[in-house]
């Protein structure tokens, strides 16, 4: 695996509610989050940003917006996902919700999702990224 670093890289909904509310199961998620980013250049698809506002809290969406502001670079995409992408991605098995964010990630030509979903589309072979969880994520970003 490549370094991340330099690398425009998305991250799951999972990866910002578990850094914020400090999940101790998860303590990679703060690190990457409160520590790493001002490593990371982000993308962040229309997909995310509304998981994010049904699943935080204001207090939480205004920290996430400060902490975002750390970030070496940020690209926020508004524009829904390609529906024949997300069309695709369904026909090969991924859920609803995972569809969509494969999709956003294929059409901006993302090659890093990180996400603690151990789930998240590995069992479809030839994935146009690659899905690592926070913990590969830190070990990337010092390759």
């Amino acid at each position: 695996m490549n370094s991340i670093q330099g690398e425009l890289i998305a991250l799951d909904t999972n990866q910002f509610i578990f850094a914020l509310r400090q999940e101790p199961l998860y303590p990679a998620c703060k690190i990457l989050l409160w520590e790493k980013l001002p490593q990371l250049k982000i993308y962040l698809p229309l997909q995310v940003l509304m998981e994010l506002e049904r699943n935080l809290t204001m207090t939480e969406m205004r920290s996430l917006l400060v902490i975002l502001n750390q970030a070496k670079s940020i690209e926020w995409d508004y524009t829904p996902a390609p529906i024949y992408l997300i069309e695709q991605w369904q026909q090969r098995g991924a859920k609803k919700g995972d569809a969509v964010i494969a999709a956003h990630l294929e059409a901006a030509n993302i090659q890093y999702f990180i996400s603690e979903n151990r789930h998240f589309l590995t069992e479809l072979p030839d994935l146009p990224f690659h899905v690592l969880n926070s913990e590969a994520a830190l070990k990337a970003l010092l390759l």
